[in-house]
């Protein structure tokens, strides 16, 4: 019986890369390129594959190489097929079609000049003429006038572009010996002169002639670029631009239209990159914003690198008209440094302040979906650790490694993690670098955790996509105060100070599920809808995760947490909670013993939430330092509230920590001296009766939350805030806004 790899690809034709070599070994035969090798391992393999190779050339199926073999000589060779085509060494392609003397080929002589460049797509990809027509018979602009806009046009006039157009200025007489070379060698090609109106770059309606458009010019690029882009990429039409941004050349992104991810987010993503030349951005934006005045400052690419660049450019015009290889400034930018020439190619994902990219009316406007909380928790991505899962970190690292798509030096919505130079003992730390664009700056945003580094790192992303979504995400689908809006007093966030909320977004009930409106400047407190401070500038009800669920839980903890912080604040006496490290929960013990380890004398303080909404809500604070958690149940709420207060002191104490203090986020509640705060041990919580092991014996669920909420005449209204690009990598981002509880005569 034949060999199973033999019976998977004996029906295939298999052609073996030209770049692949094997070379004998004592054990055998290695096979190998630029890119790796493997050994295939037998006393005759060497000889076997002198005999097998030089017939793969797709002209053959690997049954009709085979006949006359016996099964094990077959299986022999299913396997070696089997591995060259696994490890990228080898392709199966197609039979020929019974029409392919129909199918369109280069003429003799475009087909002998040009043999080297068909023969490149025909090492990646089947139907290599046809890939090559599409190259040659696509119509390229080159606007600029600078040495990397000559050597583009030169490069797509080598490898066979038979239409490339130029602009006016450009010193067209290397060109002209270019296509005069290639007609006298019988291949049609032809040099235009762009029609450009005297001080103007040209327009769409003027490159209506073809197909694809490179921009070049450095510094001068984003005035010739941002024209097309604001009058919108024609269905059809291509743009790819290489730019200046500081001293760095970039080249990308593709631009198609309905494509995301255009060079105004580049432009943004790289401004807002922390560590970078934020001058250049200024610098930029200041040009284009006064036209007429100087480009912006920087460094102009060499004659070396100016042709590296331009060859780029026509070496990516090659793959994005024949599809032999993919794109490589699809969906991202090649940045290189003009000094060092280092070269790095980063994903790009849309920028949610890009007004090209920005959600249309009608989705800004899309009514908020209802979310169930009992969903939280339920989502395929791994929960944050704990004492039960934490030895068993795999899925968690490689869910980290999935949101780590969010953080790149240059185009990446958060810039780099900053924690290798941290002590990670006793707790484990991490921070995320952002930049936040405006006056605010860049932050640096820490997080921890008690047992990996990778959790701290997860918990640091979702509280930088917080601060993200705040300060970065605008609020879309703002609209006029209409039937359903919530009254602006009957928020726990409400400031007291008199005024009527001029914006409102759309928003629905956790309790009711009905849809309602909700004022933006509570949604969004730090930003310009809450000029008037008519709401407390916190992130209480701010929350992130991994599903809407999810995040939903964590803003409505967060907002409870406030809540029940504020009536401490009134004066409500707050319930003294013993801490030993006898205790036979191990984080727990472990906490304690490490508070004492770092010299603090640890309190912890029970809010008295529990016996409202069933929410748990401890307070742990040493000295003029706080902080505050809430959990479902005692114990969740009781670690986190020391993990972050340990986890800000440590961090504080060491010396590598890039600030004096650790920056978790926006405050929850600015300014308060936790030491202010009234105990009084006969404010005995509802749940203070507890198993040996300090766990509630009863601990609430999401739908006894929602149902005493609904008791006290209370409402919980969620609003998402995210952006398609935190949700791209399974982050979640929303605001939970709570009522007060409603006394007679209250609208909410």
């Amino acid at each position: 019986m034949a060999h199973a790899s033999y019976q998977a690809v004996a029906e295939t034709r298999p052609r073996i890369r030209r770049d692949v070599l094997f070379t004998e070994t004592p054990d055998g035969v290695l096979f190998h390129n630029a890119d790796g090798g493997f050994l295939l391992t037998a006393k005759s393999a060497y000889r076997f594959a002198t005999l097998i190779v030089p017939h793969l050339t797709g002209e053959h199926s690997v049954a009709d190489l085979c006949q006359g073999l016996g099964d094990a000589k077959q299986a022999m060779v299913g396997e070696l097929v089997r591995t060259l085509y696994e490890r990228d060494f080898a392709r199966p392609v197609a039979a020929p079609a019974e029409h392919d003397s129909d199918r369109p080929a280069p003429a003799p002589d475009v087909a002998r000049r040009y043999a080297p460049q068909i023969a490149y797509a025909d090492h990646y990809a089947d139907d290599a003429d046809a890939r090559f027509l599409r190259f040659r018979e696509t119509r390229v602009a080159v606007l600029g006038d600078d040495d990397v806009a000559r050597w583009c046009a030169t490069s797509l006039i080598r490898n066979g572009s038979a239409v490339v157009g130029v602009t006016p200025a450009l010193d067209t007489s290397a060109l002209d010996a270019e296509v005069a070379e290639a007609v006298a060698d019988g291949c049609p090609a032809e040099l235009r002169t762009l029609p450009t109106a005297a001080g103007r770059e040209p327009s769409w309606a003027e490159l209506a002639g073809y197909d694809l458009v490179v921009v070049t010019g450095g510094r001068t690029a984003p005035a010739r670029l941002l024209p097309l882009l604001r009058a919108g990429i024609p269905a059809g039409r291509t743009l790819l631009p290489a730019w200046s941004y500081g001293s760095d050349a970039v080249i990308g992104p593709l631009m198609a239209s309905g494509t995301p991810g255009c060079w105004a987010c580049a432009a943004l993503r790289l401004g807002a990159a922390t560590g970078r030349d934020t001058a250049a951005a200024a610098e930029l934006w200041s040009a284009l914003a006064l036209p007429g005045s100087p480009a912006a400052h920087g460094l102009e690419p060499g004659r070396p690198l100016a042709a590296m660049i331009g060859n780029l450019l026509g070496y990516e015009v090659f793959r994005i008209t024949s599809g032999a290889l993919p794109a490589e400034t699809a969906g991202q930018v090649i940045v290189q440094d003009m000094a060092s020439l280092d070269v790095t190619a980063e994903p790009l994902l849309a920028h949610p302040r890009c007004p090209f990219c920005a959600p249309g009316k009608e989705e800004a406007a899309r009514a908020v979906a209802a979310v169930d909380l009992s969903a939280a928790g339920t989502s395929p991505a791994p929960a944050l650790p704990t004492l039960e899962t934490a030895r068993e970190a795999d899925a968690l690292v490689e869910e980290l490694n999935r949101r780590s798509a969010l953080v790149r030096p240059y185009a990446g919505v958060f810039t780099r993690y900053a924690d290798e130079p941290l002590t990670q003992i006793p707790l484990k730390l991490s921070v995320v670098e952002l930049g936040t664009g405006h006056a605010g700056g860049p932050r640096a945003i820490a997080a921890f955790d008690v047992h990996h580094v990778a959790g701290a790192r997860m918990r640091a992303l979702d509280a930088a996509a917080v601060v993200y979504a705040e300060h970065v995400v605008p609020a879309h689908g703002v609209t006029a105060r209409a039937e359903g809006a919530v009254a602006e007093g009957s928020l726990t966030v409400a400031s007291g100070l008199p005024g009527t909320a001029a914006g409102w977004q759309r928003a629905v009930s956790l309790v009711t599920k009905e849809p309602a409106l909700v004022p933006a400047g509570a949604v969004r407190p730090f930003g310009p809808h809450n000029t008037d401070r008519l709401f407390e500038r916190t992130r209480a009800g701010a929350g992130a995760g991994p599903s809407p669920a999810d995040a939903a839980a964590a803003g409505l903890l967060s907002a409870l947490a406030h809540d029940a912080l504020l009536r401490a604040v009134r004066g409500a006496a707050a319930a003294p909670v013993p801490l030993t490290d006898e205790t036979p929960d191990a984080e727990l013990a472990f906490l304690v013993r490490s508070a004492e380890r770092l010299g603090l004398a640890v309190e912890l303080l029970d809010l008295g939430e529990g016996a409202r909404s069933g929410v748990r809500v401890l307070l742990a604070r040493a000295g003029e330092r706080w902080a505050v958690a809430a959990g479902l149940d005692r114990q969740a709420a009781t670690v986190a509230a020391l993990r972050d207060l340990l986890g800000a002191v440590q961090y504080e104490q060491d010396a590598a920590a890039p600030d004096g203090s650790a920056d978790t986020g926006d405050p929850l509640l600015p300014d308060l001296d936790a030491r202010t705060l009234t105990v009084s041990a006969a404010a005995r919580p509802a749940d203070a009766d507890q198993g040996a092991d300090g766990a509630d014996q009863g601990v609430a669920g999401w739908s006894e939350v929602l149902d005493r909420l609904r008791a006290a005449g209370r409402d919980a209204y969620v609003v998402p805030t995210g952006a398609a690009d935190l949700a791209s990598a399974g982050l979640h981002t929303v605001r939970v806004l709570l009522t007060t509880a409603q006394e007679p005569g209250d609208d909410h």
